[in-house]
């Protein structure tokens, strides 16, 4: 019933059945489009007019009215977006370019084609070209109008199209070279002026930019890694670059971005301004850049870039960026080592075990293990032990490794004259194979291959070394100076007492030295006279039981330094040679010995002294007068 009353007020579709549904509207609009259209007027009627004086006449003044403001408003939209087409707009510029890729720093070719597209001639017209900042100009041509033209071959060229006749065309040919930003917008821009028409003498101006993006460069650049790196290891790589061009470049500017973890370490190319300094590149030239760094703790992929550019006095221009990104495995070997502190000490060689494991899923062979030590006592900075053929996945080993260590160091050899230390590192250098091919080559740095030569670096292990002592054991009759401290003749003779100074010095220490004693024995016929001097502690002592003189002090602190004063005993010996040394040299002290303990390492140190005869060669007055004479 509610469908049948609904069709029948569509078709009704007056102000009394006015259809509300859906059904009802489209009824209406097609059976009365018109009424339909109109209702919305006659619902407006009936609200706001129905029952007023002159309310037909009422409304439709106001009809009107809302018309005319309609109509204002669709006329000032209408003029206000639509501009009127001018006669500069009938004038047309087409550019194109050859080739259609730009390089920068290779010459290219601008064909600007211009319409006179207006219903009059344009006299006296003239082209103005301006180019982009640093556009090198090697040619400009005009052909199909035979005209004169000059050019500033620096920023613009001026030329002269005398008229362009209704209808007409020409073309102008821009070649140079270009330098700009690879993937950056480059502009020209023409400019015509001329005089419009015979009778009006219009003035009138044409303007047209042409921007073009350079998408390569003459400057080839080359970024070489190896195509898979290990982490905690130096990274070596090249930069190769060329002017494939006919210009030169200037000063080449590459600004590195390291991956997080990774240390620059060197090049041999000057870094200016955090950025690698090449100079100028002459058109065909070709060279290399190399760098060296550190690759730390990383993920599991490393990004290194660059970003090369040049610069025509303050403008610069960006290159093409250069990219590199490799996987990271952590080493496969790992390395540690221990000392044995007891051989730590000078004249002796310090032993090292070092221990290896593979603990990564690779194969890896050639394995050199080495002990890398810093200490002036050390002159070979490195000692390898012989070459372990392979070592596969969860395979393990030890080796011992010796460093020589030298008895003595010169002042001059260090700045720290106690307490010194031998500092060592075990290093382990190996070829990683190539998972894919079982290859296990080992490539130059840098080449790019994925087999390589990788080290692998222990925990630094610092041990004490046990002092060195320096002991002199000399005898004098005279002192440096030619003061006399012997008695009686020389060289000495049979049946007389000729008396001599022996001198025991202790120096050349790095840490304390505790109970030191020195003690030698006596030769027959040579008496100990009592007479001495020492630098410290009470003097020499004389056992006749033993026939041993010896001294004995506490401690003696380090005198390695140039600022320790000599340490040590002197005192006098007497010689009564009989008939059986007639033409020998006897001997005064033998069996010389220092002795003590390293309070800092607690080590045993012993060093033996020289003998003492009545050779004194190095004494002025003694010298040479050593054999017994009757």
């Amino acid at each position: 019933m509610a469908l049948k009353e609904e069709f029948k007020k569509g078709i009704a579709c007056d102000s009394v059945g006015k259809p509300n549904s859906v059904l009802g509207r489209t009824v209406c609009l097609s059976v009365h489009p018109g009424k339909m259209l109109l209702l919305p007027f006659i619902k407006w009627f009936d609200k706001r007019y129905r029952g007023m004086k002159f309310a037909r006449l009422l409304f439709s003044f106001d009809l009107l009215l809302i018309g005319t403001l309609v109509g204002l408003g669709a006329a000032a939209l209408f003029f206000g977006l639509i501009q009127p087409t001018s006669f500069e707009d009938k004038i047309s510029f087409e550019a194109t370019v050859a080739p259609r890729e730009i390089v920068t720093g290779a010459p290219s070719t601008l064909v600007i084609r211009y319409t006179n597209g207006t219903d009059e001639d344009l006299r006296n017209a003239k082209l103005a070209l301006t180019y982009p900042d640093h556009f090198l100009l090697q040619e400009l041509s005009i052909p199909e109008i035979d005209r004169s033209y000059k050019t500033d071959t620096t920023y613009t060229a001026d030329i002269d199209l005398g008229t362009i006749p209704v209808g007409g065309t020409g073309t102008v040919r821009v070649r140079g070279v270009m330098f700009g930003d690879v993937g950056g917008e480059q502009s020209f821009t023409s400019t015509m002026t001329f005089v419009h028409g015979e009778d009006r003498d219009v003035a009138g101006k044409k303007t047209s930019v042409h921007t073009f993006t350079p998408t390569s460069s003459t400057l080839a650049l080359t970024l070489t890694l190896p195509e898979r790196l290990v982490a905690f290891q130096e990274v070596e790589g090249t930069i190769t670059y060329q002017n494939t061009g006919e210009i030169d470049f200037p000063t080449i500017s590459i600004e590195p971005e390291w991956p997080s973890g990774f240390t620059f370490i060197s090049s041999p190319v000057s870094i200016v301004d955090g950025a690698f300094e090449v100079p100028a590149i002459t058109a065909g030239e070709s060279g290399t850049m190399g760098f060296v760094g550190y690759l730390g703790e990383v993920g599991e992929e490393v990004t290194f870039t660059f970003q090369p550019s040049f610069t025509f006095d303050t403008s610069r221009y960006q290159q093409e960026t250069l990219t590199h990104t490799a996987p990271v495995i952590p080493p496969q070997i790992r390395v540690e080592h221990s000392v044995d502190n007891s051989t730590v000490r000078p004249g002796s060689s310090a032993v090292y075990t070092v221990r290896y494991e593979n603990t990564g899923e690779f194969d890896v062979t050639n394995l050199v293990l080495a002990i890398e030590a810093t200490s002036p006592f050390v002159s070979d900075t490195s000692v390898e032990a012989p070459p372990v053929p392979s070592v596969a996945p969860g395979e393990s080993g030890t080796v011992e490794i010796k460093v020589p260590l030298r008895w003595s160091i010169l002042q001059s050899e260090t700045t720290d004259w106690d307490g010194l230390d031998l500092t060592a590192r075990a290093v382990a250098s190996y070829n990683l194979s190539d998972p894919s091919t079982g290859s296990t080559s080992s490539p130059q740095a840098g080449s790019g291959q994925v087999d390589q030569r990788v080290s692998s670096k222990s925990s630094v292990v610092t041990a004490p070394i046990t002092t060195p002592v320096v002991f002199e054991s000399f005898g004098r009759y005279a002192t440096d100076s030619g003061d006399q401290l012997g008695r009686g003749p020389l060289p000495p003779r049979v049946g007389i007492e000729t008396k001599y100074w022996v001198f025991w010095h202790v120096g050349g220490t790095i840490n304390e030295l505790t109970n030191v004693r020195i003690e030698g024995t006596l030769s027959d016929g040579v008496t100990f006279t009592g007479k001495q001097s020492t630098s410290q502690n009470s003097g020499a002592e004389y056992d006749s039981a033993t026939n041993t003189i010896s001294w004995e002090t506490t401690s003696i602190g380090p005198s390695l330094s140039p600022t320790s004063k000599i340490i040590g005993v002197a005192f006098e010996l007497g010689l009564t040679p009989d008939s059986s040394m007639v033409g020998k040299t006897p001997v005064l002290l033998y069996d010389i010995r220092i002795t003590g303990t390293d309070a800092r390492t607690g080590a045993f140190v012993s060093r033996s002294g020289s003998t003492v005869t009545t050779n004194l060669p190095n004494d002025l007055m003694a010298g040479g007068k050593a054999e017994v004479e009757e």
